[in-house]
């Protein structure tokens, strides 16, 4: 799944400064999730998980400042398929 920007935002020097390091797996007690870190703005993380039933969903992490983390969860039984991050 990809996010492309409006088309007011695709031009210029600001989205092309935005980048985020590789997604990291993480897990918990709680269920399984991903982490990323980002830079050049603000921006929220995101998880698509499966269900073992076949339902599928998109989770928001919390909003980070560029350089911080956003980490986003999927419910106890089901499992990241993939992750990235949204600039704000």
């Amino acid at each position: 799944m990809a996010w492309a920007a409006p088309a007011a935002a695709s031009g210029g020097a600001a989205a092309s400064s935005f980048s985020c390091d590789a997604w990291q797996y993480r897990r918990s007690s709680q269920g399984h999730g991903a982490s990323i870190t980002c830079h050049g703005s603000s921006f929220t993380g995101y998880v698509i998980c499966h269900q073992p039933d076949g339902y599928v969903y998109l989770r928001f992490g919390n909003r980070a400042r560029s350089g911080g983390t956003s980490t986003a969860w999927c419910d106890l039984n089901a499992e990241v398929s993939e992750a990235g991050a949204l600039p704000l």
